[in-house]
C-alpha cells in the first residue's frame, strides 16, 4: 500500500484528500496547500472521504490547517473524517478546535 496522500482542490475552494495522512504523507500534503492558506486561494471545506489511513500526524496537520484558517478569520470544514481520527481528536481534546464531521 501507497503511503502518498494526495489533494484534488475544487475552484469554490472544496479539497478532497485520498490516500493516507500519516507520518510520511504529510509534509507533501501541508506543502501542497500551504499557498491556498497563504492568500494564494481560499480554503473552505477539506473533505477526508478518501482517506484510508490517518494518524497522530494527520490530525496535526488538520490543527495546523484549522489555525492557518483562524489567522485569515476563515472557516474551515472538515468532513467525512476516518473514525480512529475522529476518536484520536476526541482522546486528544483536539475536537473542540476543529469543525470535524465523521463519516
Amino acid at each position: 500500500m501507497s503511503n502518498k496522500g494526495s489533494i484534488l482542490v475544487g475552484s469554490d475552494g472544496s479539497v478532497q484528500i485520498s490516500g493516507e495522512m500519516t507520518f510520511d504523507s504529510t509534509p507533501n500534503l501541508y506543502r501542497e496547500l500551504e499557498s491556498r492558506f497563504e492568500g494564494k486561494g481560499s480554503v473552505t471545506g477539506i473533505d477526508l472521504a478518501g482517506v484510508n489511513r490517518a494518524d497522530s500526524s494527520g490530525l496535526a496537520l488538520l490543527l495546523e490547517w484549522q489555525a492557518m484558517a483562524n489567522r485569515q478569520q476563515r472557516r474551515l470544514h472538515i468532513s467525512n473524517a476516518p473514525d480512529n481520527l475522529l476518536k484520536l481528536a476526541k482522546l486528544c481534546e483536539a475536537d473542540s478546535l476543529l469543525d470535524i464531521s465523521g463519516r
